[in-house]
C-alpha cells in the first residue's frame, strides 16, 4: 500500500462496469513485509498486518479489512479501518489513524462521502458529492482478488482517496504463477496495475500484483524498488488490534 503510486500501460478491451464480488474473500489474518531495494539488494523496512473479518452492522453483511502497517521501527505508523459491503465491496467507512491518533474519518453514502481530516489538532470537514459507485482508494490487494479475474481480462474501477480525490484502478491480467509459500506451493494470477494517481502522462511505473487463484487473495506486490511479501514478525500490531 505504502508505495503504490504507479502502474502500467493500455491492455486488452476493458469492462468498465465490474463490480467486486465481495463473496469471493475469505477471512483472513497475514503479515507480509514490506522491502525497500538498492543496488540490487533487498532489504526490510518494516511490516504490514492485515485481516479480513466478516460480520454484521445493522444487520447489514459486511466485510470488515483492517491494514496496519509500520515502517523503520514505527517512526512511520498507520492504521486504516474499512467497513465495506460483504456483497460488492462497496466502502461504507473509513478511519485512518496515524500513530494512534484519528487522521480522517469518513463515511460513504451513495451521494455523496462526508467526515473530517484531523490534522495538528484542526478539524477540517469532508462533504464530496457523488454522481456514481466508488470503491475505496487505500485498498488495493483485497480489491483486485474480489475482481472475476482470468487470463486475458481487464478491468477499470472507479476510487475515491481522502488524499487524492477521485481516480480509477486498471487491472490486467498478464498470466499465471507458481508461487511458493510457508504452506507449499500457490497457483496465481499475475496482474498488472494501475492505481491512477499519475501527475503527468507516463510518469506511473507498473505496479506487479500476485493474487491466489484458489482463494482469491494478495500475496504479494512489487514495482520499482519496492515489494511486499508474506511473513515477517507482526506480533506487536497484532497485539494492537
Amino acid at each position: 500500500m505504502l508505495s503504490l503510486l504507479i502502474a502500467l500501460a493500455a491492455g486488452p478491451a476493458q469492462d468498465p462496469a465490474v463490480v467486486p464480488d465481495g463473496t469471493r474473500l475469505a477471512a483472513s489474518r497475514t503479515c507480509y513485509t514490506f522491502n525497500i531495494s538498492r543496488d540490487g539488494v533487498s532489504r526490510p523496512a518494516g511490516v504490514t498486518w492485515q485481516t479480513v473479518e466478516r460480520t454484521v452492522r445493522d444487520g447489514r453483511p459486511v466485510l470488515e479489512i483492517v491494514a496496519h502497517q509500520s515502517m523503520n521501527g514505527g517512526a512511520f505508523d498507520m492504521r486504516d479501518e474499512f467497513v465495506l459491503d460483504a456483497a460488492t465491496l462497496r466502502p461504507l467507512s473509513l478511519i485512518n489513524r496515524r500513530k494512534g491518533g484519528v487522521h480522517v474519518r469518513v463515511t460513504y453514502a451513495d451521494d455523496r462521502i462526508t467526515g473530517e481530516r484531523i490534522e495538528d489538532g484542526a478539524v477540517q470537514p469532508i462533504d464530496v458529492p457523488l454522481d456514481g459507485p466508488v470503491w475505496e482508494g487505500n485498498l488495493f490487494g483485497p480489491t483486485f482478488a474480489a475482481l472475476p479475474l482470468a487470463e486475458g481480462a481487464s478491468f477499470t474501477l472507479p476510487w475515491w482517496q481522502y488524499d487524492k480525490g477521485f481516480g480509477q484502478f486498471s487491472v490486467r491480467v498478464t498470466g499465471s504463477r507458481t508461487v511458493e509459500t510457508g504452506a507449499g506451493p500457490v497457483d496465481a494470477w499475475v496482474l498488472a496495475v494501475t492505481p491512477g494517481l499519475e501527475t503527468a502522462p507516463g510518469e506511473e511505473q507498473p505496479v506487479t500484483y500476485l493474487i491466489s487463484k484458489t482463494e482469491p487473495r494478495e500475496l504479494s506486490y512489487s514495482v520499482a524498488g519496492f515489494s511486499q511479501t508474506p511473513g515477517g514478525d507482526c506480533s506487536a500490531l497484532e497485539s494492537a488490534q
